[in-house]
């Protein structure tokens, strides 16, 4: 009975002493009603902070591990650099058919050497060894379809000996001398026979099977006269079926002659592989090539020293 009136007397104490109060509600420390603004506003600076203090806590690890935060770089050590002494110029490698020498000492530019070209084209640009026999007719028939022997023969005597001559020059001079008739190709027989009363020595040959053969045979001559196809080989002449070409001089150091091309506004006065010239022979032909081996002028008949009619003469040909 008494512990009846124990509990009853509890809760008379407790429902007076929270009378008022709805327990759905949110207070504040004071007692105050939150509400539900203020409780979002309050979660919200608690978040602010929490984020400062991950920003301070990373600032702070990246500062002990790194050194800097936010700082300039130490300056990259600038590389060293040495100069190489220059070293005198060379020829440069035979690595494709046409070798171009910059900036090219003058013994490369072989100022001494004739390179006529036989064709119109030449003629209508004015250009260097051109001349108006390209678009002239010689006993019926155009220079330029012709020419490129008599061009060669030219090359040689205005190179190798003290006179000069035009391909129009010798052109007329053999037919005096040997049994040219004019007005077509000059073959073998007749370039030989010119040359050696022009106080040459002279030997016909025919493709040799082995490379390092012909090498030697351009190598011990003074020049040499070389019938090319693109036929065999088009990797440099193209749609050419037959041509005389000349080689003017040949350098050991890579293999390399100096061409003489009267057919090619582009090839003439070129230094190319010697290999490319072996490639492109016309093994149809009866001969194949010529070579100078000497030259006495007291055999030298002739004594040609004007190069006749207009042409193009280059600013550095002395004679």
């Amino acid at each position: 009975m008494s512990n009846r009136k124990d509990s009853l007397k509890r809760q008379k104490r407790l429902n007076k002493a929270t009378r008022g109060y709805d327990f759905e509600r949110h207070y504040t420390m004071d007692g105050e009603e939150e509400t539900e603004r203020s409780r979002l506003s309050r979660y919200f600076w608690i978040l602010i902070a929490i984020g400062v203090a991950c920003v301070l806590s990373a600032g702070i690890i990246l500062w002990i591990f790194f050194g800097t935060l936010g700082g300039e770089s130490e300056p990259e050590e600038e590389p060293q650099v040495t100069e190489e002494p220059v070293a005198e110029p060379t020829a440069p490698p035979a690595t494709q058919d046409e070798i171009v020498y910059d900036d090219e000492p003058e013994i490369w530019r072989m100022t001494d050497r004739a390179t006529f070209l036989q064709g119109p084209k030449g003629w209508k640009r004015r250009q260097e060894w051109s001349g108006k026999w390209g678009k002239t007719n010689y006993d019926g028939r155009s220079f330029g379809g012709f020419g490129c022997g008599l061009c060669v023969m030219a090359n040689f005597y205005s190179s190798f000996t003290p006179y000069q001559c035009s391909p129009v020059d010798i052109y007329e001079y053999a037919k005096q001398v040997t049994s040219y008739e004019g007005g077509c190709a000059i073959d073998w027989p007749q370039i030989s026979a010119t040359l050696e009363h022009l106080g040459f020595t002279v030997d016909t040959n025919r493709k040799p099977k082995r490379y390092d053969i012909f090498r030697d045979d351009i190598k011990n001559c003074m020049g040499a006269m070389v019938v090319i196809s693109s036929a065999y080989d088009d990797s440099y002449w193209r749609e050419t079926p037959g041509h005389y070409v000349t080689i003017l001089a040949y350098n050991a150091a890579n293999d390399t002659i100096f061409l003489g091309d009267s057919g090619d506004l582009e090839h003439n006065r070129s230094w190319i592989p010697l290999k490319t010239v072996y490639k492109a022979i016309k093994k149809s032909n009866a001969l194949h090539y010529l070579r100078v081996n000497s030259y006495d002028e007291t055999q030298d008949e002739w004594k040609h020293t004007v190069i006749s009619g207009k042409w193009c003469k280059p600013g550095y040909w002395e004679k």
